[in-house]
Formats: structure tokens, C-alpha cells, sequence
């Protein structure tokens, strides 16, 4: 039995046949870009703090859907910041929801976190460095207040999903407070830290709620808010009703030399930010009020619900403003980093527009969900670089483009791409939402057709009219919603079409392979038998009962690859998913388009983190004999991975082990013990994976490095095959473990 299973498990599961490799140069003209695989931007909230403990700030950037953080080193100088994405630093830090900030709250010159957490609101995370000088994170405490009179206490501070709060340290007294809008969104709430009124250590917050107007302001449906509005804090009774902007993003800074701060203010109902002066010091008012409004500050502009940010951006010194999107799907999806440069001074600042593209054009990011295709377009012999996606917005609406990137690649090991048109045929012209490569010969003339998938379902055919295949292709007469054999419009997919040619049935003419929303795979047999005729025959709208995230019923969005995805010589069917989980297929290799394709991997090369929507293509970019893989994401960009562990014949892998890492007993069954000495203890804290022979990752625990040696309950495991992955730091090791019943 145990034989079978362990053949079983080999026929399956490869290992981690690729990490990732974000040293791949691209450049625009001489330029390199300093951060081209992070994946992309939709709706970045910056943060900032020295990661690596070299004494400069570093980019952190948060998406919030789905939850994920990215982290960027710096190697630039003062004023003139090179952010440099490096992901080794991104499980150093917390599971995070709907916000991040970074803040000093204890006064130790290392960054600690803040998050949406607790019931309501403020969830604190303290910060420290590991052995590696590395920021990681622990849990210290969600924030509360106990001095409401109306209540029973204690009761979370609150922050609304979606809102976006602010940690300034409004009172100058050394300790940071916390403002968010109360349930409404009607007033500010000043939840004010008493650790240093109270006499606490530093390394204490003590929050009380001291003001359920703050500044002064009353916020209805209008741009205009109501000033000056006074609200009864007499027992700090709460707010009430009202039809009010969904939701808010508080940003406190000084917009001038006096000695109080002004607030900036972006919401759901408006593309803009308002600003408000505070009058505090002019008045002598012994509370903050605010005095003048200004509804369109600095005309920053961000299609729906703008999000400020006060962060010393380009690292002169002076505190900057960023402005991002804070509007999920409907706003600004490449533009989504503006710059106001402080040109003055920290405390006598003038904040000018320096740029709508901050970090981003130093990354490769093309709006809306990035098809990659790894083809040879200049027929130079190696594989350049095109990238299609839903599209860009453009006035509020989508509109696809082709880019390209040319393969520079000098020879093995120097592998690199330079960028050559956003706008490969002019794509963008059509108003076309979602474009999805895929070349080859389809129309059978003995030269490379490309096809496009679009969201609406639908596929747009471009046929090659160069001389012949040794040329670059020349794609035109776009055939727009192409039909199959029966003249039908082919609309089986629904939407988001992502097709890929490939000769399935193996007759010597290409096949048209379809990924589709719902996860599964579309067939059409190519049945032409005139050149340059075009004609497809639907056969199976379930292909092989593929599926990716079977688990659910309504979405999938597979994005097929097919073809040598290693150094092995079979070809598997690689996809990405909504879950953003990487999926490999087989049994289709011998051409019996009839036969059920099992999954081999849903969690293939156990990469995961990835964000959701993911779309793969695999070669060998720079002919070292080692595969590249590329995959692109719903924000817009791609990450690199390169093949680090080969394949003899499509065998199994020896599975890379450390010896300072043991597990037994092996055949385990109910317990597994884990030892591991300091030379692997790269990192406080040691995390345990037990992955199954599907990719599936079945069991997760983390574990303090220091304790050497631990036990892991598996009892609920049924028998099999699976990998038992200990992680710390940069350091992995993969043990095949035996689970017997």
C-alpha cells in the first residue's frame, strides 16, 4: 500500500520546481525600472519605515483586495529613492485588513503597525528586528476606551470597513492619538492616547474618546461640509442618523507654519479631496476648529473616492502628500500614486503635483488584470514579452491594450527585456475591454495567428499577412466575435475569455483552447482544410472536467497555458485562478480530447500570495536551459520565477533537504515531530506547511525558532503522500512525509 501511494504521490506533486525572481532587468531606453515584477498596483495605501535596518526608509504597499502587502527596499539617496521590490520581507509581517500604517508608538526608532482588527477598529502590532535586522511583528493590543458614559466599557475605538483612519500626534505631548469617523460618517472621532497624561511607560497606548466633532466639522451628503459645528460631548453621548458619504479617509498634516494641523479629507461620493485649515492658533480656540474649506484641493483627482496619505515620499526630509485610490474596480487603475512634492520645508511647506505615477513606472503595470504570452514577435530566437489586460480606464471607461517588451537577453544568465510600445496594434482604438493573447497558427497557412479573449466573452482573430513565419508576424483584419463552423457567434464562455492554441487531438493543426470565468475549459477542434480558412468546431464546454477552485461554482477565471512548463519533456496544462493559486493538468498528452484530465498541482510549486486572478506563461527566456515563468495578476502587473530545481526525464525531483532539519516518526500517524537546529533558525520564528499530494496545503503553524524541536498534531490527516515545509527567514526545507492509518 504504502508502495502505491508513494508512486502515486510522485506521478503528481513536483515540489517547489520555482521561487521567485525579481533580478530580471527591464528597461525603458537606458532606464531600468527599479521594481518591474512586483505585480502591480490597483489600490495602494503607501506606509513607511526602515525594513532592513539600514537606517533608510523603506515602501511598504497594501492592497486591500484581497489582503496583501508588498514590500520595496531602498537604495537610493536623500531625495532621489530607488524602491526595489523584495518580497522575503512580506512574511515578516501580520495577516493585515482593510488598512496599514506604520508608526512609532513606543519612541525606539523601529516601526510598529496598526491594522483594521478587534471588533471594530485599531489592532496594534509592536515592532522589532530579528537576528537578520529584518521588521517583524508582534501582537500587543486592540485599542478601547472606558470613559463613555453611555456605554458599557470597555468598547472598541472605531473604524468603519473601508474608511481609512489617521495616527497623528495631534496634542505635540509625544504620544500618538487616533481619528476615524464615527458610524455615520458624519463627525471625527479624537480618540486621545493618555500615556504620557497618565504617566504610563512609553511603551503603553491608553486611548480615551475626547472629541466626537473634532475640528469642528460636520459632514452631510454635500462636498461643503458645516462649519463651525459644535456637537454635545457631555458624557460623550453618541451621534445620531442622517444620510451621510459612505465612507472616508482622514489625513492630518500641517499645510502651514502655524503651530496647529489641517486636515485633508477624501470620501466614497467624490473623485476629489477637501481641505480644511485649522484656526486653532488664529482663533485661540482651546480646541481644534476649522476655519476654511477648500473643496477641490490641488485639483487631485482620482475618478471615485481619493485616499491622502502625509509620508515623506521622495526622501528629502520633508513630509510629502501621496494620493491613491481608495474605490475598488471602478477607479483609476494606473495612475494610482500621485505625488505633491513638499518644496518647502517640514514646518513651512508648499506641496506642488509632481507626478501621477509614483513608484508605479517603475513597475510593469498595465491597469487591470495582466495576461502575460511569452513569444518570439521579432524572430530573433528568443522569447519576447507581451502583456494584455482588461484595461486601462480612460475617461471611466476600460480600454485594452497590447504591451510589448522586446527579449534584450544577452546570453545565459543575463537575462533582460526593454520595453518597445504600450500599444501594440493600436489596440485601444477599438474601445476593446479585455484582451487575452494567444498566437500560433490557427487558420492553418503555416503562420502565427494571434487571438485575443475578451471580457465580454467574445474573441477578436488577427491574421498573419507577413510573408512567412521566419518574419516578424504582421497581425491585421481583425475579425471581431469570431464564429464557429456553424456561423454562431462563439459566446460559450460567458465571459473573460482566455484562450490558448495548442494541437490537443494531435492531427498536425492547432486546436483552440478556452479558459472561462466559471474555471473550466472550452474545446474547439480546428476542422478547416483551406489555407487561411478559419474554422473551429466546438466539442466539450468541460474539457477533460477540468476546473480550477472547484470550490466554487460561480467563478475560476482559468487562463490556460499549455506546453513544457520544466526541463522535462512533457507538456502539462498550467492555470491561474480567481484564488490566485497556480494549477497543472495532465492526460492529455496522448490527443483523446474524451478522457478526464486529473488535477496534478492546485497549489503548483507551492507558490502562493499572489493576489487573485492569476494568468501564467512559461520559456526559457534567456537559454541558460532553466525555465522562466511569468504571472500575471489582477493589479495589473507580473511576477518573475524562475525554475531552480531540475527535472531528470519528468521524474520526480530530489526534493532539496537541510540536514539541520529532521522529521519522524516517517510513516507517521498521529503525531509528527519536528526538529531543527540554530544553523536553519535563520529567523525568530519557524513555520511548519504540511502540503498533500495535490498541491493543497492542509495543515499551517508558526512556531518560535528558539524551542528547537516541536510536535504537530496530524491526526486528522488521512493516509497518503504529502511535504512537511519548514520555513525561516530565506531558509526552506521539504521532507516527503508518509501518513499511515
Amino acid at each position: 500500500m504504502l508502495v502505491l501511494l508513494t508512486m502515486q504521490a510522485q506521478a503528481q506533486v513536483q515540489g517547489p520546481v520555482y521561487q521567485f525572481n525579481g533580478g530580471v532587468p527591464v528597461f525603458i531606453g537606458s532606464q531600468q525600472k527599479s521594481a518591474p515584477w512586483c505585480g502591480g498596483f490597483d489600490n495602494p495605501q503607501p506606509a513607511m519605515g526602515d525594513l532592513n535596518g539600514d537606517g533608510k526608509m523603506d515602501m511598504v504597499i497594501f492592497e486591500k483586495e484581497p489582503s496583501q502587502v508588498k514590500t520595496f527596499i531602498n537604495y537610493g539617496t536623500p531625495g532621489n529613492p530607488r524602491y526595489e521590490f523584495e518580497p522575503k520581507y512580506i512574511a515578516n509581517f501580520p495577516n493585515c485588513n482593510e488598512y496599514l500604517a506604520l508608526f512609532d508608538y513606543n519612541h525606539d526608532n523601529i516601526p510598529d503597525l496598526c491594522t483594521h482588527g478587534g471588533m471594530y477598529g485599531f489592532s496594534i502590532y509592536k515592532g522589532y528586528y530579528n537576528g537578520n535586522n529584518e521588521l517583524c511583528f508582534t501582537f500587543y493590543r486592540v485599542l478601547i476606551y472606558s470613559n463613555d458614559l453611555t456605554t458599557v466599557p470597555p468598547i472598541d475605538c472605531y473604524v468603519k470597513n473601508s474608511d481609512l483612519p489617521c495616527i497623528f500626534d495631534i496634542d505635540d505631548d509625544g504620544d500618538y492619538d487616533f481619528f476615524s469617523y464615527d458610524a455615520n460618517g458624519a463627525f471625527i472621532y479624537f480618540y486621545q492616547n493618555h500615556q504620557v497624561e497618565d504617566g504610563q511607560p512609553s511603551d503603553t497606548i491608553r486611548t480615551k474618546l475626547r472629541d466626537k466633532c473634532w475640528g469642528k466639522i460636520g459632514q452631510g451628503t454635500a462636498r461643503t461640509h458645516t462649519m463651525p459645528y459644535s456637537c454635545n460631548n457631555v458624557g460623550l453621548l453618541r451621534s445620531t442618523g442622517g444620510n451621510r458619504h459612505g465612507n472616508n479617509a482622514i489625513c492630518i498634516f500641517r499645510a502651514d507654519n502655524d503651530s496647529d494641523y489641517d486636515l485633508l479629507d477624501g470620501n466614497a461620493q467624490f473623485s476629489d479631496l477637501q481641505f480644511f485649515r485649522n484656526g486653532k492658533q488664529q482663533t485661540g480656540n482651546a480646541v481644534d476648529t476649522m476655519i476654511f474649506q477648500d473643496t477641490l484641493w490641488q485639483n487631485a483627482y482620482m475618478t471615485e473616492y481619493a485616499a491622502p496619505f502625509y509620508l515623506d515620499g521622495d526622501q528629502d526630509g520633508n513630509m510629502d502628500i501621496l494620493v491613491t485610490p481608495r474605490a475598488e474596480g471602478t477607479s483609476e487603475n494606473y495612475k494610482t500614486i500621485q505625488l505633491y512634492r513638499n518644496t518647502g520645508t517640514t514646518n513651512n511647506p508648499t506641496y506642488a503635483w509632481q507626478t501621477d505615477t509614483f513608484l508605479v513606472d517603475q513597475t510593469i503595470d498595465i491597469g487591470t488584470g495582466a495576461y502575460p504570452m511569452l513569444y518570439d514577435y521579432d524572430r530573433d530566437g528568443k522569447p519576447d514579452l507581451i502583456v494584455g489586460s482588461d484595461g486601462y480606464y480612460q475617461s471611466g471607461v476600460l480600454r485594452s491594450r497590447l504591451a510589448y517588451y522586446r527579449n534584450t537577453s544577452t546570453g545565459p544568465g543575463s537575462p533582460s527585456f526593454t520595453f518597445q510600445t504600450y500599444n501594440l496594434l493600436n489596440m485601444d482604438t477599438a474601445s476593446q475591454k479585455g484582451a487575452a493573447p494567444s498566437a500560433g497558427d490557427l487558420d492553418n497557412d503555416g503562420k502565427d495567428d494571434l487571438i485575443i479573449g475578451q471580457t465580454d466573452g467574445t474573441m477578436t482573430f488577427y491574421t498573419n499577412t507577413a510573408a512567412s513565419n521566419a518574419v516578424q508576424p504582421v497581425w491585421s483584419n481583425p475579425v471581431k466575435k469570431i464564429r464557429d463552423h456553424t456561423g454562431s457567434v462563439i459566446m460559450d464562455v460567458g465571459s473573460n475569455a482566455a484562450p490558448f492554441i495548442y494541437d490537443l487531438d494531435k492531427d498536425g493543426k492547432n486546436d483552440l483552447i478556452v479558459g472561462t470565468m466559471l474555471g473550466y475549459f472550452i474545446y474547439y477542434q480546428n476542422v478547416g482544410t483551406v489555407p487561411g480558412q478559419l474554422k473551429l468546431k466546438r466539442v466539450n464546454l468541460q474539457l477533460g472536467g477540468m476546473k480550477v477552485d472547484p470550490q466554487t461554482s460561480w467563478k475560476g477565471h482559468a487562463t490556460p497555458f499549455i506546453g513544457k512548463i520544466d526541463d522535462g519533456p512533457t507538456d502539462y496544462l498550467l492555470s491561474g485562478s480567481s484564488s490566485g493559486a497556480l494549477y497543472r493538468f495532465s492526460g492529455f498528452q496522448g490527443g483523446d480530447t474524451t478522457l478526464a484530465y486529473p488535477a496534478l498541482d492546485s497549489l503548483y510549486s507551492f507558490i502562493k500570495g499572489l493576489g487573485v486572478r492569476t494568468a501564467p506563461t512559461v520559456a526559457d527566456i534567456d537559454g541558460d536551459g532553466h525555465s522562466d515563468m511569468i504571472v500575471g495578476t489582477q493589479y495589473g502587473g507580473l511576477l518573475m520565477y524562475r525554475q531552480v530545481m531540475m527535472l531528470s526525464g519528468g521524474s520526480t525531483p530530489q526534493l532539496p533537504k537541510y540536514a539541520e532539519v529532521s522529521i519522524y516518526p516517517n510513516p507517521a500517524r498521529d503525531v509528527l515531530n519536528i526538529n531543527w537546529n540554530t544553523a536553519f533558525a535563520e529567523d525568530d520564528v519557524v513555520s511548519v506547511s504540511v502540503v498533500n499530494a495535490l498541491g493543497q496545503q492542509v495543515l499551517q503553524q508558526s512556531f518560535p525558532s528558539s524551542r528547537n524541536a516541536i510536535q504537530v498534531d496530524i491526526a486528522q490527516l488521512p493516509s497518503g503522500i504529502y511535504f512537511c515545509i519548514a520555513t525561516s527567514g530565506t531558509r526552506r526545507s521539504v521532507n516527503t512525509l508518509h501518513i499511515i492509518r
